[in-house]
């Protein structure tokens, strides 16, 4: 059940946090507000808007703190090195010794890179007389404890990796820890080695046959990784828990930070641009359980691996970085394997200055730009300082232009932080030269916000549409489908939802913020063209259909987000707008929409 709090406690002072305007009752999602009185269904009064990208919602109320772990409390994201990217679960002794001395020569271990995890591969297809795993004295002749102080001696952390199945990703025969019940006794092994971390992943979860099952009810739910944390609650040694169930089921959001230091929101990255696109948009929803100790893992980096190029890998670090992501490199260690330019990626330490700001704040998508293949997204820094992240999905450059009232600033002193230049005094409509594939990653600080904003002329729900083309009304249990209570499927091609009625008092470009709903994770579809989005077009007076990608919207079917977008074609006094399908493929589901002037 989502539980919803509605504003007026005097104990609740508002949090300001980007993402639209500011109104009295919306979406959940965003702010923690502790009160008591539940938000009613439909939402009637919509009150004035305030502050330009200032979001006043409501938090998801966890009833999960029964299943909280002691665990010891990460104030940032981890930040390491893992044997999977480059060298699968073929790793070895003299591997992962390489590469544990190799962070400390070149310098990343002093930045933080302190986690050296042998994933997949480590251990021998037998366990002892007494149910032990054995690690394979081919591969790792010294054994795992011996492993774990020489990398201890350098100053590291030994990060260990297990599943919640019957065998270890990548294999048909190496043992994890869910068959016959394994879990406390391979809990104390790894507590023996020395481990501080333990990656859980979730292969053969449900059999011996299948190594990734998605849909299964076994294989969705959190019962196997909840488990292992709780026994390792029960080891005489702190270790990390690296959750990566992949995001499957549903509501990750709340069951994983309660017992996790990490959580793997998506799929396998693999060595490809369109990774890059697919996992940033399944990571926007997570701002709202994202907070110092719980971190979202967008999976390892892929920076040096030569699968992109060197402003792609700017802009896929960046983006890990001020989504909070753990940072762990793929790449080897080694100069003549790895790039030079791409060790300076990874070596940036403004860019690591964001990922691991005391704060522990993701950065939110502030507006998206899909045809124009762009978007804005913004975040909070310690110090009452902004990141902001001009993203150009383009493989091509362009000259993109924003108002920094967007993130709520009318001025403020600006560096570039990929450039290391301060910039100056910034305000009002900022006009910037992209290159192809480039993130500008600004740090705003010394901040004047707007003393003005727009309000918002109305909103718009299911009840104010006239649905066509096997367009249907979907009705949600309380508290969901927030704010409007029920939500319109636009599946199938041809669907429509249409609007009349829809008031401005002048013509031109409004901004519209949408609520949706999107859960259709690129799960199988994520080695080829997934791309956790749903695409719908808008329409205003019979004007040419605009589309927009919508991305992941929460923890399930149920759960609405809001989109903010700026649509043109309105006419002062009433107007018309069509939401449909883009194409042959399912839109997101539609809640309503908000016009602001």
């Amino acid at each position: 059940m989502r539980m919803w709090r509605r504003l007026g406690s005097p104990q609740a002072a508002p949090r300001v946090v980007f993402g639209e305007p500011q109104r009295k009752n919306r979406l959940h999602g965003v702010l923690n507000l502790s009160v008591d009185a539940e938000v009613p269904s439909v939402i009637l009064d919509r009150g004035k808007l305030c502050i330009l990208a200032v979001t006043m919602s409501y938090k998801k109320q966890r009833n999960s703190q029964k299943l909280r772990r002691k665990m010891l409390t990460l104030e940032t994201p981890p930040m390491g090195w893992n044997s999977y990217n480059h060298y699968n679960c073929y790793p070895s002794e003299e591997i992962m010794k390489t590469n544990a001395q190799g962070l400390v020569d070149l310098g990343l271990a002093d930045l933080g890179y302190k986690y050296v995890t042998t994933d997949c591969g480590w251990m021998s297809r037998d366990r002892d007389s007494e149910g032990r795993l054995q690690w394979n004295t081919t591969l790792f002749p010294s054994g795992g404890k011996a492993l774990g102080d020489y990398i201890h001696n350098l100053g590291l952390k030994f990060g260990l990796y297990s599943g919640a199945g019957y065998y270890q990703c990548g294999s048909t025969d190496l043992p994890a820890s869910l068959a016959a019940g394994f879990e406390e006794i391979d809990a104390a092994s790894f507590a023996e080695w020395a481990g501080d971390s333990l990656k859980y992943d979730n292969c053969y979860s449900s059999s011996r046959d299948k190594m990734a099952d998605y849909v299964s009810p076994i294989s969705t739910s959190p019962d196997r990784h909840k488990k292992m944390a709780a026994i390792l609650d029960g080891v005489d040694r702190d270790i990390a828990y690296f959750i990566c169930q992949w995001g499957l089921g549903e509501d990750l959001g709340e069951w994983a930070p309660p017992i996790g230091n990490v959580y793997r929101i998506s799929n396998d990255v693999y060595n490809s641009w369109r990774s890059v696109w697919r996992i940033t948009n399944q990571v926007v929803p997570f701002y709202r359980s994202t907070s110092v100790g719980a971190y979202p893992d967008m999976d390892m980096l892929i920076v040096g691996l030569k699968a992109l190029s060197l402003e792609e890998e700017k802009f896929h670090f960046g983006m890990w970085a001020i989504n909070k992501s753990p940072l762990n490199i793929g790449a080897p260690t080694d100069p003549k394997l790895t790039p030079a330019a791409s060790f300076d990626v990874l070596r940036n330490e403004e860019v690591i200055a964001i990922n691991q700001d005391s704060l522990g704040e993701q950065a939110r998508l502030i507006r998206r730009y899909t045809e124009e293949e762009w978007d804005i997204w913004a975040g909070e820094l310690s110090g009452s300082r902004v990141v902001l992240g001009i993203a150009n999905w383009k493989n091509d450059s362009q000259t993109v232009e924003f108002d920094l009232s967007a993130v709520n600033v009318s001025e403020a002193q600006a560096r570039d932080v990929w450039a290391a230049k301060d910039i100056g005094r910034i305000s009002g409509v900022q006009k910037l030269e992209l290159a192809g594939h480039e993130m500008r990653l600004l740090v705003l600080s010394d901040i004047v916000k707007p003393t003005s904003s727009p309000t918002s002329k109305g909103y718009y729900s299911v009840e104010n549409a006239t649905l066509s083309g096997n367009a249907k009304k979907v009705s949600c249990e309380e508290a969901e489908c927030a704010p409007a209570g029920s939500k319109i499927s636009i599946a199938v091609q041809g669907a429509k939802a249409t609007f009349g009625s829809v008031v401005a008092s002048s013509e031109g470009k409004k901004l519209v913020g949408v609520d949706f709903i999107n859960y259709e994770l690129a799960l199988d579809s994520a080695w080829d063209w997934g791309s956790n989005t749903r695409n719908m077009t808008i329409a205003v007076n019979g004007g040419d259909p605009k589309r927009w990608a919508f991305p992941i919207s929460g923890g399930d079917w149920f759960e609405s987000d809001r989109l903010l977008i700026e649509v043109d074609g309105f006419v002062a006094g009433e107007n018309q707008v069509v939401f449909a399908t883009s194409g042959n493929v399912p839109a997101p589901d539609l809640v309503g929409f908000e016009v602001f002037e």
